[in-house]
């Protein structure tokens, strides 16, 4: 499989040269025009607010209509390092106005037999003062300026993405699609032909005779890194590092997998870099090949990513080291996948960096973007039909949970994506497409991250492992403490590396992680408000996305504290369980409290709500209200809590769940009880189990009057002694608590740890005891009004026979 998986690569390798060779000879020779996109002049720290100003009005000249969406985020990056740069200055400016209004103040306030110097000097810090007054409100108006003009050139961009994504084009079924790209308009060759003559220097120069040895050399250096390299590196972290040095487990095999993926990319990585080297080193390249080259080298790297991830994910020469459950029938049905994927977008992601470099045309450039789109969309497409026949020859199971959900989204997406192809709507097909590589790709490196790093707090935190204990007995941590941070590390990090990946997500294509941040503070969405809460459509898509993530991310917390973090602590089970509820109640309050903010909602808009409120409560709402916060004093005071065994108003049972209304008790038949929580507050309540409650088992016997009741006290003491359920402190004890003409009423009793254990203890109790005394020949008195009423009835009955008939 390995030596098929390389053969196409260089197969497709030599198609690329191929292609390389044969578009120089579809163009004609001709002069190279001037290209244009013109280099801004970069400025350093000391730039003034003149030359800020001159920047600025250079890049507000080169914002058109026209101009494609990489010159655009480009222009908007120079804005914003412009409006960064003179709020420096400003803040500069602002430190010197400060140190000439102490020199003010040294002078003080003008006199009346001052000296002229002095006179001289007040006057030229004033003059200085105010100058630089002006310069810093000049300043400050730049950076504003700036930050207006990035908004625009964001409000631009978007504009062309959407006039771009609704246009309708030539769809791949019809022979325009493929003339646009086999036959580009005259401008667009024009372009070609200047690239071409830029890119035949620089070879040209590499190549010459005193500087081909050096560009060989650094050739084949790039192929020993790409081919050998690779295999001596993974071996050394493999067999050397992983297998020798790191103990048996998750770590191993998530580092393993890690090890994998980072040896391919760093492979690739530096075998680009030398080839870049070799062709730049002694020639001087214009700047639209210094892009080109610079746009190439981040695709083969991307490229080499796909590569790696899907070779660390599939682990196809050792299965034993896959770290997700995956079949070996379905990692080997899809381990071609990655590597066509990545060839796929090198020969046609060649042609796009070509594209963006020249500026080319709009048909030309949307042509070779439904073309990449369908190249994705197709490898997606056969991936999932080899999974499903895969499946089906295999006879395997469907996976459970998010996974299992994860082929059938990928599907409606791809079959989405062609419907957009097919259509015409090629710029919204390769939204779709690149969307759906972006994120295949940050998911699958956020699932090797999260694993890796849960692995690691594992192994060198958690009590449990071996490393784990010598790190607690080098920092003299308890074994509680010590599970405590390791699971809370482990929580944090990948929260945040969670977070990350789904930033990265919703990344917009062609973007920088910065550029986003920066996007989403110019963010502005002007639309009209609705009414006078100043509530924009925009405003409403993020708030029901907030609401959706935030009772998600609520819903998380409280599974991770249930399930992880309280567990490891001395908490009883009550009290874990009522801190989860509190922690759930406050997150969604939060939540709603967020996206009420998001709206632009206050307590003063939402008056008549209150008062609609509060009229409600006065008439129907009491009840609710009322169980509402004693709810709330039950989960803060707890009196009660989850686990323990109470009675009130007849009710009698285990409490299961304290809810915001109602406490749910459990009875000794196993149904269930709802109890307001406004009676726990109001009506008196016994909690047997609260504090610790020992239970008490108690055993009354009454015995004939000639009966040795030291003889009987030994016996109940013996039983009661012997029995494993009764506690040795409190002692066992044995009362003699009266004497009547029945018998001999003699009480013992004994402690329990529980209150449950009472009925249990005592019916075994009482097997042995009337085991015992019938044993002994023992017998208990029998009650009095028994007797007594027997011996009525058989005087009634006498009675009744003697009567005549």
């Amino acid at each position: 499989m390995q030596r098929v998986i390389t053969k196409r690569f260089f197969t497709g390798l030599f198609a690329l040269l191929m292609l390389c060779v044969i578009l120089p000879a579809l163009v004609q020779a001709a002069p190279a025009p001037v290209s244009d996109v013109r280099a801004l002049p970069s400025l350093d720290e000391s730039a003034s607010v003149a030359d800020l100003n001159d920047q600025l009005d250079l890049i507000r000249q080169k914002v058109t209509v026209s101009a494609n969406d990489d010159l655009l985020s480009s222009l908007r990056q120079a804005a914003l390092q412009v409006q960064k740069q003179a709020d420096a200055l400003s803040a500069r400016q602002a430190i010197d106005l400060e140190h000439l209004e102490d020199q003010l103040n040294v002078l003080g306030p003008v006199q009346a037999d001052e000296t002229a110097s002095f006179t001289q000097q007040r006057t030229a810090l004033t003059k200085q003062k105010n100058a630089l007054a002006n310069e810093q409100r000049q300043a400050s108006t730049l950076s504003q300026s700036a930050r207006d003009l990035a908004t625009q050139i964001f409000n631009l961009r978007r504009s062309l993405f959407d006039s771009q994504i609704s246009t309708r084009s030539a769809s791949p079924i019809s022979v325009v699609f493929w003339s646009n790209i086999i036959r580009p308009t005259d401008d667009d060759l024009s372009r070609l032909r200047g690239l071409y003559a830029d890119v035949s220097s620089v070879v040209t120069t590499a190549v010459a005779p005193g500087n081909r040895w050096f560009f060989a050399a650094m050739v084949l250096s790039a192929l020993l890194v790409w081919v050998a390299g690779r295999r001596v590196l993974e071996r050394f972290l493999l067999v050397r590092l992983m297998v020798r040095w790191m103990p048996e487990g998750r770590l191993r095999r998530s580092a393993l997998a890690l090890a994998v993926g980072l040896s391919t990319v760093l492979t690739i990585s530096v075998a680009t870099s030398l080839l870049r080297w070799g062709v730049i080193s002694d020639s001087t390249p214009s700047a639209d090949v210094l892009n080109l080259l610079d746009q190439l080298q981040t695709l083969v790297v991307f490229c080499a990513f796909i590569v790696g991830l899907g070779r660390a994910l599939l682990m196809l020469p050792h299965p034993s080291w896959r770290l997700p459950p995956i079949p070996d029938q379905i990692a080997t049905a899809m381990g071609p996948f990655p590597v066509l994927l990545a060839l796929a977008l090198l020969l046609i992601g060649t042609q796009e960096r070509i594209n963006s470099v020249i500026a080319s045309s709009l048909a030309l450039t949307v042509a070779v973007n439904g073309l990449t789109a369908l190249a994705v969309a197709l490898v997606f497409f056969f991936a999932l039909l080899r999974y499903r026949r895969t499946r089906r020859q295999c006879q395997l199971e469907r996976m459970n949970g998010i996974a299992g959900l994860v082929p059938f989204v990928v599907a409606v997406w791809v079959g989405i994506s062609l419907l957009a192809l097919l259509s015409g709507y090629l710029t919204l097909a390769y939204f779709l497409t690149v969307k759906l590589l972006w994120m295949s790709v940050v998911a699958a490196t956020a699932y090797l991250l999260i694993a890796c790093f849960g692995d690691v707090c594992e192994t060198l935190l958690s009590p449990k492992q071996p490393g784990g204990l010598a790190l607690g007995s080098a920092l003299g941590l308890s074994e509680r403490h010590q599970a405590q941070a390791s699971t809370i590390l482990a929580g944090v990090g990948r929260t945040l590396l969670l977070f990350t990946a789904v930033l990265l997500a919703f990344l917009p294509s062609g973007s920088s992680p910065g550029e986003l941040l920066a996007g989403l503070t110019q963010l502005d969405l002007s639309s009209k408000p609705l009414g006078n809460l100043n509530i924009v459509p925009g405003d409403i898509l993020l708030a029901l996305i907030i609401l959706v993530v935030g009772v998600f991310g609520v819903r998380v917390l409280k599974e991770w504290l249930g399930e992880r973090l309280l567990p490891e602590t001395n908490m009883d089970a009550g009290m874990r369980a009522s801190l989860v509820t509190l922690v759930g109640y406050i997150g969604f309050v939060l939540v709603v409290v967020v996206v009420m903010s998001t709206l632009h909602i206050s307590l003063t808009n939402l008056t008549w709500v209150v008062s609609a409120l509060s009229v409600g409560i006065g008439f129907g709402l009491q009840a609710i209200v009322q169980n509402f916060i004693s709810g709330l004093i039950l989960l803060t005071e707890r009196p009660v809590k989850v686990g323990d065994w109470v009675s009130l108003a007849g009710v009698e049972g285990d409490i299961r769940r304290i809810n915001v209304r109602a406490t749910e008790i459990q009875m000794s038949d196993r149904s269930t009880v709802i109890v307001p929580n406004s009676q726990f507050i109001t009506q008196n309540v016994r909690n047997v189990t609260m504090g610790n409650a020992l239970g008490v088992v108690g055993i009354t016997l009454t015995l004939p009057l000639e009966t040795d009741v030291l003889q009987i006290r030994e016996l109940l003491l013996q039983a009661f002694t012997e029995h494993e359920a009764i506690l040795d402190a409190p002692e066992p004890s044995v009362t003699f608590k009266d004497l009547t003409t029945t018998g001999v009423i003699i009480s013992v009793s004994g402690y329990v740890n529980s209150p449950r254990s009472v009925g249990g203890a005592r019916s075994d109790l009482l097997f042995t005891v009337l085991g015992r005394l019938r044993e002994l020949g023992i017998a208990l008195s029998s009650p009095q009004s028994m007797v007594l009423i027997n011996e009525e009835v058989e005087k009634v009955r006498a009675a009744d026979q003697e009567k005549p008939d």
